[in-house]
């Protein structure tokens, strides 16, 4: 009898130069609580979400368990992995610790996301989860609603882009596991970088169906998402 199983790679393995401060910016505080910590909530509270991994820079192993983990009582099972020199490398670590502990005889599904993302919403989590059972692979994004240009090295505007059929993809990205594994060994037989999972998967031939986003689902980079995102704590997101 077949099962399903699914895992969340949370990738925070960066060193978060954008942001400016002395801390990396997935240790930075939202409301006293760890922007981190808080996604890690997102998942271990999330009733589909199985199993956590969780990729972080090689030396902030000591520092992830007493601070980010151990005083929050997570109930599922995190496993810490070291990340690599790029985000594809650290997500690739991740996707080699689930090879090692997810179960046979079961389908497996893998969300990837950033470890910046604190306040991605559970209907958000659910849909990819679904779309990718349903077609492999499935990323959540929200339609572009302001005018798009085109501009050229000396900052004048090109030309105006349609914008009917634009997205802004975020995290979680959801696949089939073995979907993901394949198309990261044809990356590297390859040669190929993506700019995020999805366009690897793409790389391999592969479609990859879009799910509704949510405006919430901010990234973390700079001084000034960190006071918008002050401002969602407490949301019924």
């Amino acid at each position: 009898m077949y099962t399903t199983q699914n895992f969340v790679i949370i990738v925070a393995g960066g060193q978060g130069l954008r942001m400016g401060a002395d801390i990396k910016k997935q240790y930075l505080c939202l409301d006293a609580v760890p922007v981190l910590t808080r996604t890690l909530m997102a998942f271990d509270s999330h009733a589909d979400i199985d199993e956590i991994v969780l990729v972080i820079p090689q030396n902030d192993y000591d520092y992830c368990k007493s601070q980010i983990i151990a005083p929050y009582g997570f109930k599922k099972k995190i496993h810490i992995v070291p990340g690599g020199e790029q985000r594809q490398d650290s997500v690739l670590n991740g996707l080699e610790k689930l090879k090692k502990v997810c179960m046979p005889d079961t389908d497996k599904i893998v969300l990837i996301h950033d470890g910046v993302r604190p306040f991605v919403g559970k209907d958000v989590i659910r849909d990819c989860i679904l779309g990718a059972q349903k077609n492999g692979a499935c990323v959540p994004a929200v339609k572009i609603t302001d005018t798009v240009k085109q501009a050229d090295e000396y900052f004048c505007v090109e030309k105006t882009i349609p914008r009917q059929q634009l997205y802004c993809v975020q995290t979680p990205q959801a696949f089939r596991l073995e979907l993901i594994l394949s198309a990261f060994e044809y990356a590297g037989k390859t040669s190929f970088t993506g700019t995020d999972d999805a366009s690897i998967v793409e790389h391999a031939g592969q479609k990859v169906m879009i799910s509704k986003g949510s405006k919430f689902n901010i990234k973390i980079t700079t001084p000034e998402d960190l006071v918008i995102g002050e401002s969602f704590v407490g949301l019924k997101i």
